[in-house]
């Protein structure tokens, strides 16, 4: 795994490098004391739960719907560039206790990677009623993923360290669709996890390759979003902030979690963001309605 955490602290560094270049170039305002501690007190609570496998996306753009922090056309290029820096301290901690077959860790990193930059390029030029609407649709589909796996509808993870023929391609283009939805604010972990599970591959296994992918994909991602200037890179940097102490807590007392329970809390966050995103989707299709009838 040394040329892949290599290539991952590379690929780190240069986002980060870049995001500093563009933050010194961004227009700046004041930050009230309590919005800073509700950015860290979100990116805390966003990367606790990433590391413990039901992902930051969700719970990020959750809180950042109860704060009011950030607008909804924030919500997709904010999640991916507060996720460069914990993603890669998570990434480093799973190499190093779960070790993954070399040929399917490329290739589905590879696949994650590739859906990222087709994300990135085609996310932004979206509307923010299609991005609302493709949002809601993928939390529904892993609402359903998730409920699939408690009734045992859907297989909970196998035995299998490492994926070969038919297994290795479905992977891969599974992975290239999850990257890609990266790239709209819809979580990679539970969507991962999915796939994973159905091609029979143990659930130790999954981690160490949801949070690689992960850690490689949304550097990329969030270099296409910098390419078009859509990150608010003051308020997401305190997020990422915030979500290295979240990772750092939760690293030393990971095994003794209970995965059950926090994927049931997952549900909650889920069906907290279809209401709320929900709710904006119609208000602003009745808004657009009426102006079209008045006009």
């Amino acid at each position: 795994m040394s040329l892949l955490t290599a290539l991952m602290i590379f690929l780190t560094l240069i986002c980060v490098y870049i995001m500093c270049v563009q933050y010194k170039k961004q227009i700046k305002q004041p930050l009230a004391i309590k919005l800073k501690l509700k950015l860290l007190l979100s990116g805390m609570l966003a990367f606790i739960a990433d590391t413990v496998g039901i992902g930051s996306f969700a719970v990020g753009i959750a809180l950042a719907k109860f704060f009011n922090t950030f607008a909804d056309e924030e919500l997709p290029p904010m999640v991916n560039g507060a996720q460069i820096i914990p993603g890669a301290l998570e990434s480093l901690f799973f190499m190093q206790i779960i070790q993954v077959e070399m040929t399917t860790m490329l290739t589905l990193v590879l696949a994650t990677c590739l859906g990222g930059i087709l994300g990135g390029y085609i996310i932004p030029k979206m509307s923010k009623q299609a991005i609302r609407l493709l949002m809601i649709t993928c939390f529904a589909v892993i609402i359903c993923l998730i409920i699939g796996n408690k009734l045992h509808l859907l297989p909970i993870g196998g035995d299998l360290t490492e994926l070969h023929s038919w297994r290795l391609c479905f992977g891969f283009i599974g992975m290239l669709v999850c990257g890609t939805l990266t790239s709209a604010g819809i979580g990679l972990f539970a969507m991962v996890q999915g796939i994973l599970f159905l091609l029979n591959v143990s659930p130790a296994v999954a981690f160490p390759i949801m949070t690689t992918a992960g850690a490689m994909q949304q550097p990329l991602t969030t270099l296409m979003f910098l390419k078009q200037g859509k990150i608010p890179l003051q308020k997401t940097f305190l997020v990422s902030l915030g979500g290295c102490l979240g990772v750092l807590m939760v690293v030393p007392i990971f095994s003794s979690l209970n995965a059950a329970y926090l994927h049931n809390l997952l549900v909650l966050i889920l069906m907290f963001n279809i209401y709320r995103i929900g709710k904006q989707y119609k208000h602003e299709k009745i808004s657009f309605a009426q102006l079209a009838v008045n006009s």
